[in-house]
């Protein structure tokens, strides 16, 4: 179960640090129209998207350990890495959607 849960942390790193590199990896934003990509500000939504993607797979893989060393049960265990990613990715929408359109 470590491994797993390991491998998803690392995962969630990995994805972050390429959404920094290619914004097209965005959902939605390969497909949007040309005048509707210059509306939006992609260096800073791609910032905070590999920031909250590193932190929340950085936070997983924390979790993941130390759950480990503590005996927690598997349920227990599948229970709070589901709750860290589910409330990375709700921030993520949040902090996204703050972000001011570009002029």
């Amino acid at each position: 179960m470590l491994q797993g849960f390991i491998f998803t942390g690392l995962l969630l790193v990995f994805i972050g640090l390429m959404v920094k590199k290619h914004p097209s990896l965005l959902a939605g934003y390969n497909t949007m129209s040309v005048e509707k990509k210059k509306k939006i500000d992609i260096e800073k939504v791609s910032t905070t998207a590999r920031n909250i993607l590193v932190l929340t797979g950085a936070a997983t893989i924390d979790a993941s350990v130390i759950m480990y060393f503590l005996k927690v049960t598997e349920i227990l265990q599948v229970k709070v890495i589901a709750a860290t990613i589910v409330f990375g990715l709700v921030i993520l929408i949040i902090w996204a959607n703050r972000i001011p359109k570009a002029k």
